[in-house]
This record gives C-alpha cells, structure tokens and sequence, in this order.
C-alpha cells in the first residue's frame, strides 16, 4: 500500500459499528459474511470501543497520534496476537496513518470513483482511479488488499460481498483487524516469516512497514522512506501503547 494517507484525528468514539450499527454477523443465502470477518467481529465483541476515530476533522500533530494509539491500546493488542504480530508493529502503523486528511475524503473519493468508472465513456472512466485501490478507516487499507485478507475474491466481488467488505474496512475497530491480517500476509512473504513475533528485528519490522506502504514494490523509495520514518518513530509508539 500505502494504503494510502490515514484519515483518522482524536475526538469521536467508534462511528455506526458497520456503518449501520451493530457488529454482528450480516449477510445471509449467497454471500454470508467470510469466516475471518465472522472471527474478526466475534474477538470484537469482547472489546471495548474505539476511540479517536474523529471522521471530519484533519490532524497532523503528533499529540494526536498519541492519543488515538493510548485510547486504542487494548484493541491494538488484541488486532495484533489475532495476526500472530508484535503490538508495536501494529502500533507503528497506526503512528504513520492516523494523521492526514479526515476520513470522510476517502469515502467519498470512494463513491466518486464507483459512480465514474460506471458512467462515464471508456477513455475518462480509465483515467480515474480504481475505487477498490481507495484506503479507508484509521489504518488506511484499500478496499482491495481488504478483500483478499478477508477471504473474497476482489477481481470478483459481487455487489453484496462488495457492501460487506467496504462498511467492514470503513468502521474503525474492524479496520484495525483487517490491517492487522494485511501485515500478516504481506509477513508470510519475507524471508523472516518463519521468526516468532517476538523475536523480529527492527530492520525486519522497518521491511514489513515499507511493505504495507508499498506492497509488492516496497523497494521503491516512497516506501522505503515509509519504512524509515516508521522505524523512526517506532519508540514514540510503543510508549503511547503503553
């Protein structure tokens, strides 16, 4: 990724849970709910709600960076053991992408780029970008990359599978599992994979975090500067998550 700039300031609690409310299971008959989303919403359960997920509002100040990770700490934690990761890995992410824009840019980016690419004449609809390539919620994750960690097919979304995806990676808490299982992933495809969590580097943590910013080209040098400032402020983090 990146997953693109985090639109996330300190301020509101959790909105909608799902968009709609609630947390539970949704989707029935030809496309129920994913089993690792099912799980994802089940750890939730036992969770306390998000803080700091502010939707309007833009930030660039560390203060807030560390507000949303302290507020947040529990569910961190508990996003990073569900991904067999170090909390600090997931709290260095979370350093990099809740600052920026507000949320709010992304979704309707989002909806903009649905509605063009669906109406317009072939030559401008591919000048616009993929919406499934859009980042959304606190950690910043493509509707895209979501898809596949949580078990679709993202070259074949039907359009309920597609509404489950887009309100899971757009509500806060789910967010922070899904990215969570993006790291994860992109993990099994280092030469460390096989290093127990709390055993990785800080060089293999500054790789994994340049993966997440750049994904199979995280050798370019916008990632590889992601992963430097990551490493950067990686004790910042840590002591914000306590």
């Amino acid at each position: 990724m990146s997953t693109g700039e985090g639109r996330s300031a300190v301020g509101t609690g959790a909105e909608g849970r799902d968009g709609a409310g609630g947390t539970g299971v949704e989707g029935a008959g030809d496309h129920p709910v994913s089993e690792a989303l099912h799980l994802i919403r089940r750890r939730l359960g036992a969770l306390p709600e998000g803080r700091g997920n502010n939707y309007w509002l833009p930030t660039r100040a560390d203060r807030h960076r560390r507000a949303y990770i302290s507020a947040n700490s529990t569910l961190l934690r508990a996003a990073a053991e569900h991904a067999g990761l170090p909390p600090e890995m997931l709290a260095g992410i979370a350093w990099r992408e809740v600052e920026g824009l507000p949320r709010a840019v992304d979704d309707i980016a989002y909806g903009v780029r649905r509605v063009i690419r669906a109406l317009a004449p072939g030559p401008l609809a591919r000048r616009v970008r993929d919406a499934d390539k859009t980042s959304m919620g606190p950690l910043a994750v493509q509707v895209r990359r979501a898809a596949e960690v949580l078990g679709y097919d993202p070259g074949a979304l039907g359009g309920r599978q597609r509404r489950v995806v887009v309100r899971a990676v757009r509500e806060p808490r789910q967010n922070v599992f899904i990215a969570a299982a993006y790291l994860a992933q992109l993990r099994t495809e280092c030469d460390f994979a096989a290093v127990p969590a709390e055993r990785l580097t800080p060089d293999q943590l500054q790789e994994l975090a340049a993966r997440y910013n750049g994904g199979p080209y995280y050798r370019v040098p916008a990632a590889q500067r992601y992963g430097r400032a990551f490493a950067r402020d990686l004790g910042a983090a840590v002591e914000a998550l306590g």
